[in-house]
C-alpha cells in the first residue's frame, strides 16, 4: 500500500510538474469579452483577438500579442477603426515572421442590419498596415462567419458566407478572397456550387495553397472541402468528406501543415444536437483520405461542440472543443486530444481549464513547432464580470524528468524500461497518459532527450533575457525560503532549493530570446 501511495504521488508531482497556469488574456474586464481567435508565428509568439463589450459603445475587435513564453507584448490593443455598431466573429492568421491579419463581420450602419466583411493587417511589431478595409465587393445581404489563413511568406484568404443573391430564403453562398503579402488581390471567388452553405474555414500550407472547409445544409447535413491552388484556382471541385448521415452536423475547423496535409473536425450525432460527439478525418495533400472518419471524444454524455484544430509540420496535430457533460447543467469545460502523424490519438482526452466554475466555451487553438499548444476561450465570470478571454500552455502529458533531477537523461530512459509494456494505473512513465507504456511513451522521451525540464524564460528570474549572476544572487537570496511566487522558485513548488538551483545551472550563461 506504501509504494503504490509513493508510485501515485510521484505521478501527481509529474504532471504538476508538467502543467502550466491558466492565464487571463483580457486587461479590460468590465462588460463582456467573447469569441477568442488565435495565431502563432514561426518563433513561437502567438496573437489573440476577441470581440469586447466593456463600455457604453457597441463591440470592438480588441488583440493581445504575447512572446513564446506567453508574456504579454504591449498593451491590448483594438483592430477595428469603425465603432459603428457591432463589432464581432473576429478570425486571426500570421505569417512565419510575425506579420498578421484580423478579419470579423460588422454592420454597414448603426442602423443597418446587414453586415460586411472588414480586415486589419499588422506588421510584426503589432503596427497597423494601411486602414482598415472592406473585404466583400457586393455591398448587399449580410456577409458573416470570416476565417482567414496565412501562409508563410505573408500572403492571405479570407472566407465568408454571403446571402446576397437569396436573401429571402436566407440561403448563403461561401465566398473568398486571396490576398498577396502586399495586401493585393489575387483572386475572388465562390467556393461552393449548391447553396444552402454557412460556417466556412480555410487553411493555408507553406506554398501559399489553400483548403476550404464548409457545412452544407442539407437532409441530412455534410461536410464539404475544395482545394486551391496559390493562385487561387480550384484544384477539384467540391468534395464531401462526412459520411455518417447526421442531421446535426455543424462547425467544422480545417488545419494543415507546410505540405498541405490537413485535418478537419465537426460536431454532429444522429440524434439530438445534445448528445453530439467531436468527429474528424485526417487527409494527404492531394485530398486522398488518410484514415475514416472517427470520433474524438471518449465521453459519450452530454454535448461535445465548437471544435478547433491545430497542426504542426511534423503533422502532430491536436483538437479541443467544449464539453457540457450535464446538458442540465449549462456548464461547459474545454477538452482537448492530441494525434501523431498519422492520426493516432496520443493519449486520453484531457481536460484544459483549472477553472471549472460557471461555463468555459468557444476555444480555438494553436500550435508551435515544437509541439507545445495554446489554448483560448471565453470564461464565465472568471474575471470578476461576464465572459472573459483565459488560456493554457500545453502539451499536457508527463514530464520525460522521470528522476526529477531537472534533467532527462538515461536515469529516466532506464525508469520508462523497467515498466515497458505493462498496462495500469498509475505508471510513472506514462508520459501521455493512455495507462500504458509503449512506443508513443518512448517516442515523448527521445524528443526531450539531455534537454533542461524548463523554458529559459522560467529561468531568466530577473527578467533580462539571460542567464548569469543576478539570477543566481535573486535564487541565493531566497535560499530554502518557502511560499507562493518566490523569486527563485523556477519549479513551482513553493520552495527555493536544489531543484530550483539545477534548473539554473543547466541554463547558465544561456540568452533566452
Amino acid at each position: 500500500m506504501k509504494q503504490i501511495l509513493l508510485s501515485y504521488l510521484a505521478v501527481i508531482s509529474i504532471f504538476a510538474s508538467a502543467c502550466h497556469a491558466e492565464f487571463q488574456v483580457n486587461t479590460r474586464t468590465s462588460r463582456d469579452q467573447a469569441s477568442p481567435a488565435i495565431a502563432a508565428d514561426a518563433q513561437g509568439s502567438f496573437s489573440v483577438v476577441w470581440s469586447s463589450y466593456f463600455d457604453d459603445r457597441s463591440n470592438d475587435i480588441i488583440g493581445q500579442r504575447f512572446d513564446s513564453g506567453g508574456t504579454p507584448i504591449g498593451g491590448e490593443f483594438t483592430a477595428n477603426s469603425t465603432t459603428a455598431g457591432n463589432q464581432s466573429e473576429p478570425a486571426v492568421a500570421t505569417d512565419n515572421m510575425g506579420n498578421f491579419v484580423v478579419a470579423w463581420q460588422g454592420p454597414r450602419s448603426i442602423d443597418d442590419a446587414n453586415e460586411d466583411i472588414f480586415a486589419q493587417r499588422f506588421d510584426a511589431n503589432g503596427q497597423p498596415v494601411g486602414g482598415e478595409f472592406r473585404v466583400n465587393d457586393d455591398p448587399n445581404g449580410r456577409q458573416l462567419h470570416p476565417k482567414v489563413a496565412m501562409g508563410k511568406t505573408g500572403s492571405f484568404v479570407i472566407v465568408w458566407e454571403d446571402n446576397r443573391y437569396y436573401p429571402q430564403f436566407d440561403y448563403y453562398e461561401i465566398l473568398f478572397k486571396l490576398y498577396d503579402s502586399n495586401g493585393t488581390v489575387i483572386e475572388a471567388d465562390s467556393a461552393n456550387l449548391l447553396t444552402q452553405c454557412r460556417y466556412p474555414d480555410v487553411a493555408m500550407d507553406g506554398n501559399g495553397d489553400f483548403t476550404i472547409v464548409w457545412l452544407r445544409q442539407d437532409n441530412p447535413n455534410i461536410i464539404l472541402v475544395r482545394r486551391y491552388s496559390a493562385n487561387g484556382t480550384a484544384k477539384a471541385n467540391p468534395c464531401q468528406i462526412s459520411t455518417a448521415n447526421f442531421f446535426t452536423i455543424t462547425h467544422p475547423s480545417i488545419a494543415c501543415d507546410g505540405a498541405g496535409h490537413f485535418v478537419v473536425a465537426w460536431n454532429g450525432n444522429p440524434g439530438p444536437a445534445s448528445q453530439d460527439n467531436i468527429l474528424a478525418h485526417r487527409y494527404k495533400f492531394d485530398g486522398t483520405a488518410l484514415t475514416d472518419e472517427f470520433t474524438v471524444n471518449t465521453t459519450l454524455t452530454g454535448t461535445q461542440e465548437n471544435p478547433d484544430v491545430a497542426m504542426d509540420n511534423r503533422r502532430q496535430f491536436i483538437i479541443v472543443w467544449n464539453s457540457e457533460i450535464d446538458p442540465n447543467s449549462n456548464i461547459r469545460d474545454i477538452i482537448g486530444r492530441r494525434y501523431d502523424e498519422l492520426a493516432n490519438p496520443i493519449g486520453d482526452e484531457f481536460l484544459i481549464n483549472t477553472y471549472t466554475f460557471d461555463d468555459q466555451k468557444y476555444p480555438a487553438v494553436t500550435i508551435k513547432e515544437t509541439g507545445e499548444f495554446i489554448t483560448v476561450w471565453q470564461s464565465y465570470g472568471q474575471d470578476g464580470a461576464e465572459n472573459g478571454i483565459f488560456g493554457d500552455v500545453g502539451p499536457k502529458v508527463g514530464s520525460a524528468d522521470l528522476t526529477g533531477d531537472g534533467f532527462v537523461n538515461f536515469c529516466d530512459y532506464s525508469i520508462l524500461a523497467d515498466e515497458w509494456l505493462k498496462s495500469e494505473n498509475p505508471l510513472r512513465a506514462d508520459l501521455i497518459d493512455d495507462d500504458k507504456i509503449d512506443e508513443q511513451d518512448l517516442i515523448v522521451l527521445c524528443q526531450r532527450w539531455l534537454r533542461p525540464c524548463y523554458q529559459c524564460s522560467e529561468v531568466d528570474i530577473v527578467g533580462n533575457g539571460k542567464i548569469d549572476f543576478k539570477d543566481y544572487a535573486c535564487l541565493a537570496g531566497n535560499w530554502l525560503e518557502k511560499g507562493a511566487n518566490l523569486d527563485g522558485d523556477i519549479t513551482g513548488n513553493g520552495i527555493v532549493d536544489m531543484a530550483d538551483l539545477r534548473a539554473l545551472l543547466f541554463h547558465w550563461a544561456q540568452t533566452c530570446e
